[in-house]
């Protein structure tokens, strides 16, 4: 332990951070204007040193990480240290320049200053649901460019030693079609950050700034040592995955993403080598994108309860091919990267699965999202919705997947139907679990959702981006597919349409109604090995039909109960055929 900072020290500190990190995330959404933000919580929060060392973290989306990623770094690159003031806010969504992932992703960073100097930053993530571009909602697939997805703005300065440029806020407003929305939720930004560096400077204030300093660094490397010892527990060895994209959003045809995954004592490397170029549309993957996917994946499988800081990124190596879709180069459209990072956190967690089979989950199936524009008639004003729907976790070794929950790096919260309702000119006519969609397994997949929203608005527009609708997430150890996505217009209607896998700007008629069939999540092992009576309970809860039972898992059912002796007989014969062949 470093002099001046002791063991105790050092755990109140880094508690003193986290509550002053959890605190800024009430605030955010507690403050916020809009329902993606004050519902739905998409957003994060985090806590840096001078460095640009992450050293707190609240994050409802682990994907949001990437967009905090060089934060610091791309701002103090810009504007020396020595040019900060107390009271300067800096906002940023840009990912070649900004540490951004996604311009909807606005990010607002700002100095804590101690002692007459900047000892520590405070930052903010929110995404906001338009700024701008081709689209309402700046987030389709079939974009080509990033110069099509809104307002990219690099490290620039919002606050100036505590005043609000108007100037900027006035330039950023103009190019958003949601001005009043987006002003509301960026002010609640500000407030986030204010509460951040005050409760920053209060640690700093009671320990002084040497000892926070000494137990900064011990925090991080507190987590460094306990990931390379949770490392060192895996299995060496050489674990190799390929998973893909059934369409690159412009067109159909499969992406190919690859990883070799070396664990050696206690080091851990993901090599992307092998995956295909990047691609037209929107769901490439700037490089900070593809290390959150890594560092959410070494967590979950070493130990989820560590600190979420840069230490454990230290025994982490990466390599990914410029230029490809794990790595892409500038002016590659990345709207769509959460698409491609939950498909990449199946790659990960199934390539670890020899190494650690009790710790990964089956193939799991990705939110499919809709955002919905137009004139809202109640009001005469434009309106933008942004809503993602849950997929469904596979299965993992001894438990079965959750249902209708968003997964890997995707984690917003569900927007609740009275808020949809309320705030935008739309109803939902269904909401409802998918019976016999989780993937059959000794653990059953999650099961997806079903959702048919109707759109009252005026110059009505809809756009939709899913995976998973071509083929459903892979299962593990002998485990069933998931089931795939869709989205169907007019549902049971004269009209009814099956609609692309993304598809953007469909002009629509006030009454129209979508259908939004989610994918599901994939089994772990043998569904043959199933205990009956889970089956049972499956069946008693609506979640798996009589006839699946049977046909699925080998469990025949008479009148509510398991026939034993029909089931032990459906069993043998299906041991018997496999062992014919």
């Amino acid at each position: 332990m470093e002099p001046g900072c002791d063991r105790i020290t050092t755990e109140v500190i880094a508690h003193r951070f986290a509550a002053a990190a959890d605190e800024m995330m009430a605030t955010l959404v507690k403050t916020a204007y809009s329902p993606n933000i004050k519902e739905r919580r998409d957003c994060s929060v985090a806590i840096f040193d001078t460095a640009g060392n992450l050293l707190a973290l609240t994050a409802i989306a682990p994907i949001h990480l990437s967009s905090l990623l060089g934060l610091v770094e791309n701002i103090t690159r810009r504007y020396p240290l020595d040019r900060f003031r107390p009271g300067d806010g800096f906002l940023t969504n840009d990912p070649y320049v900004g540490g951004g992932s996604h311009l909807p992703d606005l990010t607002l960073a700002s100095p804590v200053f101690s002692g007459g100097r900047p000892v520590a930053f405070v930052a903010n993530i929110a995404h906001h649901s338009d700024v701008g571009g081709k689209v309402a909602g700046s987030e389709s697939a079939d974009c080509t460019s990033i110069f099509q997805e809104g307002l990219r703005i690099p490290p620039v300065k919002l606050l100036d030693e505590g005043e609000l440029c108007a100037d900027m806020l006035a330039f950023v407003l103009l190019n958003t079609r949601t001005p009043r929305e987006r002003e509301g939720d960026l002010r609640a930004q500000i407030a986030t950050n204010a509460i951040g560096v005050r409760r920053v400077q209060e640690c700093f204030a009671r320990f002084g700034a040497e000892t926070v300093h000494w137990g900064a660094r011990a925090l991080l490397d507190y987590a460094e040592s306990r990931t390379r010892a949770e490392i060192a527990r895996l299995p060496d060895g050489t674990y190799e995955n390929e998973e893909v994209l059934d369409n690159d959003g412009v067109a159909d045809g499969i992406v190919r993403l690859r990883v070799r995954i070396t664990i050696r004592a206690d080091r851990i490397h993901f090599d992307f080598t092998g995956t295909d170029r990047q691609i037209a549309g929107a769901r490439n993957m700037p490089l900070s994108a593809t290390l959150s996917c890594v560092y959410y994946a070494v967590k979950a499988v070493t130990d989820p309860a560590l600190p979420p800081n840069a230490g454990y990124f230290r025994a982490i190596g990466v390599t990914a091919p410029e230029g490809t879709v794990v790595n892409c180069r500038s002016p590659a459209a990345v709207g769509d990267r959460s698409a491609t990072g939950n498909v990449l956190g199946d790659l990960l967690l199934g390539a670890l699965a020899d190494a650690a089979p009790d710790r990964v989950m089956a193939g799991c199936g990705p939110l499919h999202g809709l955002i919905f524009s137009g004139v809202d008639p109640r009001r005469n004003e434009y309106f933008v919705d942004y809503e993602t729907y849950a997929g469904a976790s596979g299965a993992l070794s001894a438990l079965d997947g959750k249902d209708a929950i968003r997964v890997h790096v995707s984690g917003a919260a569900n927007l609740p139907i009275e808020s949809v309702e309320q705030e935008f000119p739309l109803t939902v006519g269904r909401y409802e679990l998918i019976a016999d969609s989780g993937g059959p397994g000794r653990h059953r997949g999650g099961l997806a959702t079903r959702r048919d929203v109707t759109i009252w608005a005026e110059q009505a527009r809809l756009a939709g981006r899913g995976l998973r609708q071509s083929r459903g997430a892979s299962g593990l150890f002998g485990g069933s597919s998931g089931r795939p996505g869709v989205f169907v217009l007019d549902p049971g209607g004269n009209r009814e349409t099956k609609l692309p896998g993304s598809f953007s700007e469909l002009e629509v008629d006030a009454g129209t109604t979508v259908r939004v069939d989610t994918p599901s999540g994939a089994g772990f092992g043998d569904p043959w090995e199933r205990d009956p009576e889970r089956v049972r309970d499956d069946v008693a809860a609506g979640k798996v039909t009589a006839p699946a039972a049977e046909q699925s898992y080998g469990v025949a059912l008479v009148r509510g109960s398991v026939d034993a002796s029909r089931t032990a007989a459906l069993r043998e014969a299906r041991r018997d055929s496999n062992h014919g062949a």
